[in-house]
Protein backbone atom coordinates (compact mmCIF):
# COMPACT_ATOMS: atom_id res chain seq x y z
CA UNK A 1 0.00 0.00 0.00
CA UNK A 2 1.08 3.47 -0.93
CA UNK A 3 1.64 5.42 2.06
CA UNK A 4 1.53 9.67 2.26
CA UNK A 5 2.86 11.70 5.16
CA UNK A 6 1.52 14.81 5.87
CA UNK A 7 3.91 17.05 7.72
CA UNK A 8 3.96 20.68 9.25
CA UNK A 9 5.72 22.24 6.57
CA UNK A 10 3.94 24.41 3.89
CA UNK A 11 0.91 23.03 2.65
CA UNK A 12 -0.77 23.35 -0.67
CA UNK A 13 -4.34 22.20 -0.60
CA UNK A 14 -5.28 21.85 -3.88
CA UNK A 15 -2.22 19.85 -4.33
CA UNK A 16 -2.56 17.79 -1.25
CA UNK A 17 -6.32 16.89 -2.52
CA UNK A 18 -4.92 15.97 -5.55
CA UNK A 19 -2.64 13.31 -4.70
CA UNK A 20 -4.60 12.14 -1.95
CA UNK A 21 -8.05 10.99 -4.71
CA UNK A 22 -5.10 9.55 -6.75
CA UNK A 23 -5.13 6.28 -5.16
CA UNK A 24 -6.15 4.50 -1.38
CA UNK A 25 -3.49 5.30 0.59
CA UNK A 26 -2.59 4.68 4.65
CA UNK A 27 -1.80 8.47 6.07
CA UNK A 28 0.51 9.05 8.84
CA UNK A 29 0.46 12.88 10.26
CA UNK A 30 3.19 14.03 11.53
CA UNK A 31 2.77 16.62 14.02
CA UNK A 32 1.30 19.86 12.68
CA UNK A 33 0.46 17.51 10.01
CA UNK A 34 -2.83 16.50 12.03
CA UNK A 35 -3.99 20.21 12.09
CA UNK A 36 -3.90 20.23 7.89
CA UNK A 37 -6.08 16.37 8.26
CA UNK A 38 -8.44 18.28 9.90
CA UNK A 39 -8.53 21.30 6.95
CA UNK A 40 -8.62 18.39 4.94
CA UNK A 41 -11.71 16.49 6.48
CA UNK A 42 -9.58 13.21 6.80
CA UNK A 43 -8.88 11.23 9.57
CA UNK A 44 -5.24 9.48 9.16
CA UNK A 45 -4.71 5.84 10.32
CA UNK A 46 -2.13 7.08 12.10
CA UNK A 47 -0.58 10.51 14.23
CA UNK A 48 2.81 10.37 15.32
CA UNK A 49 4.47 13.62 17.23
CA UNK A 50 5.06 15.26 21.03
CA UNK A 51 2.57 17.70 19.05
CA UNK A 52 4.31 20.45 20.52
CA UNK A 53 3.24 22.87 17.38
CA UNK A 54 -0.36 21.71 16.92
CA UNK A 55 -2.93 23.88 17.33
CA UNK A 56 -4.84 23.70 20.72
CA UNK A 57 -8.13 22.78 19.32
CA UNK A 58 -6.27 19.79 17.41
CA UNK A 59 -4.52 18.67 20.80
CA UNK A 60 -7.86 18.92 22.56
CA UNK A 61 -9.31 15.99 20.10
CA UNK A 62 -6.64 13.72 20.61
CA UNK A 63 -8.49 11.91 22.71
CA UNK A 64 -11.23 11.84 20.17
CA UNK A 65 -9.44 10.88 17.52
CA UNK A 66 -8.18 7.76 19.03
CA UNK A 67 -11.82 6.84 19.84
CA UNK A 68 -12.43 7.16 16.13
CA UNK A 69 -9.68 4.52 14.84
CA UNK A 70 -6.76 7.07 14.59
CA UNK A 71 -3.37 5.39 16.52
CA UNK A 72 -1.59 7.58 18.41
CA UNK A 73 1.96 7.70 18.75
CA UNK A 74 3.41 9.92 21.54
CA UNK A 75 6.81 11.15 21.32
CA UNK A 76 8.82 12.69 23.80
CA UNK A 77 9.96 15.94 22.87
CA UNK A 78 13.72 15.55 23.76
CA UNK A 79 14.55 13.33 21.34
CA UNK A 80 17.32 12.47 18.05
CA UNK A 81 15.26 12.41 15.88
CA UNK A 82 11.79 14.74 13.91
CA UNK A 83 8.47 14.25 13.75
CA UNK A 84 8.95 13.47 10.28
CA UNK A 85 11.44 10.85 10.83
CA UNK A 86 9.39 8.96 13.23
CA UNK A 87 6.79 8.67 10.55
CA UNK A 88 9.08 7.62 8.01
CA UNK A 89 10.12 4.91 10.32
CA UNK A 90 6.28 4.38 10.63
CA UNK A 91 5.62 4.13 7.09
CA UNK A 92 8.63 1.80 6.01
CA UNK A 93 7.12 -0.41 7.98
CA UNK A 94 3.71 -0.37 6.00
CA UNK A 95 4.49 -1.12 2.89
CA UNK A 96 6.83 -0.46 -0.26
CA UNK A 97 4.52 0.63 -2.70
CA UNK A 98 6.22 3.75 -2.35
CA UNK A 99 6.05 7.03 0.34
CA UNK A 100 4.76 10.76 -0.70
CA UNK A 101 5.47 13.08 1.84
CA UNK A 102 3.54 16.29 2.28
CA UNK A 103 3.96 19.40 4.05
CA UNK A 104 7.66 18.62 3.96
CA UNK A 105 9.11 21.81 2.28
CA UNK A 106 8.10 25.47 3.70
CA UNK A 107 10.40 28.74 5.91
CA UNK A 108 12.25 25.96 8.19
CA UNK A 109 15.17 25.45 5.61
CA UNK A 110 16.76 23.56 8.43
CA UNK A 111 13.38 21.26 8.60
CA UNK A 112 13.27 21.05 4.32
CA UNK A 113 17.50 19.91 4.18
CA UNK A 114 15.63 17.34 6.72
CA UNK A 115 13.22 15.55 4.60
CA UNK A 116 15.27 15.21 1.73
CA UNK A 117 17.88 13.54 3.53
CA UNK A 118 15.11 10.88 4.78
CA UNK A 119 15.19 10.09 1.38
CA UNK A 120 17.96 8.34 1.64
CA UNK A 121 16.80 6.12 4.34
CA UNK A 122 13.71 5.47 2.43
CA UNK A 123 16.57 4.53 -0.84
CA UNK A 124 18.15 2.25 1.32
CA UNK A 125 15.23 0.37 2.47
CA UNK A 126 14.56 -0.09 -1.06
CA UNK A 127 10.99 2.01 -0.91
CA UNK A 128 10.59 4.83 -3.95
CA UNK A 129 9.65 8.07 -1.96
CA UNK A 130 9.31 11.48 -3.08
CA UNK A 131 8.24 15.28 -1.35
CA UNK A 132 5.54 17.00 -3.49
CA UNK A 133 4.56 20.81 -2.51
CA UNK A 134 2.61 22.90 -5.18
CA UNK A 135 5.85 23.88 -7.19
CA UNK A 136 8.38 20.87 -6.29
CA UNK A 137 8.59 17.10 -6.65
CA UNK A 138 11.81 15.68 -5.17
CA UNK A 139 12.88 12.32 -5.45
CA UNK A 140 16.39 10.40 -4.90
CA UNK A 141 18.58 8.00 -6.80
CA UNK A 142 21.53 6.23 -5.70
CA UNK A 143 24.53 4.02 -6.75
CA UNK A 144 23.71 2.17 -10.19
CA UNK A 145 20.22 3.65 -10.27
CA UNK A 146 18.42 6.00 -12.89
CA UNK A 147 15.14 7.65 -13.25
CA UNK A 148 13.30 8.52 -16.45
CA UNK A 149 10.76 11.29 -16.68
CA UNK A 150 8.29 11.37 -19.88
CA UNK A 151 7.83 15.44 -20.91
CA UNK A 152 4.27 14.61 -20.85
CA UNK A 153 4.39 13.82 -17.73
CA UNK A 154 6.83 15.98 -15.34
CA UNK A 155 5.96 17.78 -12.31
CA UNK A 156 7.46 20.86 -13.70
CA UNK A 157 9.11 22.41 -16.80
CA UNK A 158 13.05 22.36 -15.11
CA UNK A 159 15.36 19.22 -13.85
CA UNK A 160 17.65 20.40 -11.63
CA UNK A 161 20.04 17.62 -9.84
CA UNK A 162 21.87 18.06 -6.49
CA UNK A 163 24.46 16.01 -4.67
CA UNK A 164 23.80 14.35 -1.26
CA UNK A 165 25.88 13.30 1.21
CA UNK A 166 29.32 14.18 -0.59
CA UNK A 167 30.13 13.81 -4.17
CA UNK A 168 28.49 11.98 -6.97
CA UNK A 169 30.31 10.03 -10.08
CA UNK A 170 29.22 9.40 -13.42
CA UNK A 171 26.27 11.40 -13.36
CA UNK A 172 24.39 11.17 -16.54
CA UNK A 173 21.61 12.90 -17.71
CA UNK A 174 19.93 12.25 -21.78
CA UNK A 175 16.95 13.80 -23.42
CA UNK A 176 17.34 17.03 -21.90
CA UNK A 177 19.07 20.49 -23.53
CA UNK A 178 22.56 20.35 -21.32
CA UNK A 179 23.24 16.97 -21.43
CA UNK A 180 25.48 14.82 -19.36
CA UNK A 181 27.82 11.82 -19.89
CA UNK A 182 29.07 10.24 -16.84
CA UNK A 183 30.06 13.50 -15.12
CA UNK A 184 31.02 14.42 -11.54
CA UNK A 185 29.21 16.50 -9.36
CA UNK A 186 29.67 17.99 -5.94
CA UNK A 187 33.29 17.33 -6.07
CA UNK A 188 34.32 21.00 -4.92
CA UNK A 189 36.23 21.45 -8.00
CA UNK A 190 33.89 24.39 -10.01
CA UNK A 191 30.60 24.28 -12.14
CA UNK A 192 28.99 24.17 -8.30
CA UNK A 193 25.58 24.80 -10.15
CA UNK A 194 26.13 22.78 -13.39
CA UNK A 195 23.18 20.81 -13.07
CA UNK A 196 20.39 23.68 -12.25
CA UNK A 197 17.80 24.72 -14.40
CA UNK A 198 17.67 21.76 -17.30
CA UNK A 199 14.82 20.72 -19.34
CA UNK A 200 13.46 18.14 -21.07
CA UNK A 201 13.84 18.11 -24.90
CA UNK A 202 12.43 14.85 -26.19
CA UNK A 203 9.58 13.01 -25.43
CA UNK A 204 11.74 11.33 -22.39
CA UNK A 205 14.53 12.07 -20.30
CA UNK A 206 16.74 9.91 -18.14
CA UNK A 207 18.77 10.84 -15.62
CA UNK A 208 21.20 8.75 -13.33
CA UNK A 209 24.21 7.82 -10.95
CA UNK A 210 27.03 5.34 -10.78
CA UNK A 211 28.22 6.17 -7.20
CA UNK A 212 26.61 8.56 -4.95
CA UNK A 213 23.16 9.72 -3.60
CA UNK A 214 21.64 12.05 -6.33
CA UNK A 215 18.64 14.46 -5.74
CA UNK A 216 16.16 14.79 -8.77
CA UNK A 217 14.16 17.85 -8.51
CA UNK A 218 11.48 19.02 -10.81
CA UNK A 219 10.58 22.39 -10.57
CA UNK A 220 8.23 25.05 -11.91
CA UNK A 221 7.61 28.54 -11.63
Amino acid sequence: MRVIIIGGGSLDMETAVRILREEKSFVIAADRGLDYCRLLHILPDVAVGDFDSVSEGTKNMLTLFEHQGVQIVHLNPIKDDTDMESALSIGLNIGKDGIIILGGTGTRLDHVLGNMSLLKEADDRGCPAAIYDSKNRIRLISSGESITIKKSEQYGKYVSLFPLFGACHGVSATGVYYPLDKADVGTGEGYYTLTISNEIKEDEAEFSVDDGYLLVIEAKD
